[in-house]
């Protein structure tokens, strides 16, 4: 990124190869729109482009380019007053689990993170999907990495929570 910023924007193309599928990932798994998680990310590599000069040394960039993406999913969220509205059978990106019971648990899974509120579903996301460490989802959330470990763990209990009532419920309707 130090490249670009210092005016090598041709190198723009290089962390968009580099960066550009782990960046739709991480939109989609927040939106599950596909069309939203693509245009999101363009406009985060022009956001990228743009506010170069932003760019500081000694910072990571992928807690700067998540950051870029999280402000605006978040603007997203503002403008339509993000309802979650998850389909049955959408279609993930990620590899479909190989056995008819690991199919219905990834599906449960899927639902569960589904009803968690945006804020718990983006750093489980940014956590276990991303896998990023705690100190760059601190400094990705603008807090410390303390909070951030403390949010991760009331997300990942409110996902266990939820998943376990779905399963409960799928149990009582068979």
């Amino acid at each position: 990124m130090r490249q670009v910023r210092d005016g090598d924007t041709a190198k723009l193309s290089d962390l968009f190869a580099r960066h550009g599928d782990r960046l739709f990932r991480y939109c989609w798994r927040l939106n599950q729109d596909r069309r939203l998680s693509e245009d999101l990310v363009q406009e985060s590599f022009c956001r990228m482009l743009r506010f170069r000069a932003s760019f500081k040394d000694g910072h990571g960039f992928q807690a700067w380019m998540y950051s870029i993406a999280r402000n605006l999913q978040m603007d997203h969220w503002r403008k339509k007053r993000f309802e979650a509205d998850w389909e049955e059978g959408f279609d993930a990106p990620a590899a479909p689990a190989a056995t008819l019971e690991g199919r219905q648990e990834a599906e449960l899974l899927h639902q569960a993170l589904a009803r968690l509120t945006p804020s718990k579903r983006e750093i489980l996301v940014l956590a276990r999907f991303q896998e990023l460490p705690h100190e760059k989802i601190a400094e990705i959330l603008g807090c410390e990495p303390g909070s951030a470990r403390v949010r991760l763990h009331r997300a990942l209990s409110s996902l266990r929570e939820t998943y376990v009532e779905l399963l409960n419920e799928r149990k009582s309707g068979e």
